[in-house]
């Protein structure tokens, strides 16, 4: 496992930002600002270094749904590979507080936002760290769902699951082997 950026998805715009369907912006608001009380400068490439190791940061200024198009975009301005990519995006088939990470996607996906990545990426080999934001008990109330705030309580195990990805990310980056199997373990524990 190379990774050489990380992109977390949601929406652009402000009202949004703290609703569940932008858990993947908040996972990259945290490295850059190592808290998640700012407000991220969308469209931004930042950097991190460490040693000879160099990773991107990047959260496009677009609404979920058209993702794919900035996606495609910022990996040619970059020249990087699908398999140097790693999403970050809310899955409602995951508990709160749980996240897990895998290379390929299922391509029976109800994320809009991930369908509309693997049409503009023409694959689905891809890394992606799914953090668990779970489902209402009313399936008829998806969508407002997703664009509401977490509860309190949910909010608190979201950030613990982002805390925790964000540790073992890290030690994947950091590491000279990349085991990634052994990350996945420890992500999907």
């Amino acid at each position: 496992m190379c990774i050489k950026i990380i992109i977390g998805i949601g929406n652009y715009n402000k009202k949004l930002f703290y609703t569940r369907h932008n858990v993947g912006i908040w996972f990259i608001n945290k490295i850059i600002n190592n808290n998640f009380l700012k407000y991220i400068k969308f469209n931004k490439i930042y950097k991190i270094k460490n040693k000879n190791k160099k990773i991107y940061l990047y959260v496009p200024k677009s609404y979920i749904n058209n993702i794919g198009i900035h996606i495609l975009n910022i990996k040619k301005k970059l020249k990087i590979k699908n398999k140097n990519i790693l999403i970050i995006y809310d899955e409602i088939n995951i508990k709160p507080g749980k996240s897990k990470i895998k290379f390929i996607f299922n391509k029976n996906s109800t994320h809009n936002g991930i369908k509309n990545i693997i049409k503009y990426l023409n694959q689905k080999k891809i890394y992606y760290l799914r953090i668990g934001i779970g489902r209402p008990k009313n399936k008829k109330v998806l969508k407002n769902f997703v664009l509401e705030k977490p509860l309190n309580q949910e909010k608190k195990l979201i950030y613990k699951s982002i805390n925790k990805s964000i540790k073992y990310i890290k030690l994947l980056f950091l590491s000279k082997n990349n085991n990634f199997k052994y990350i996945q373990n420890l992500i999907n524990s």
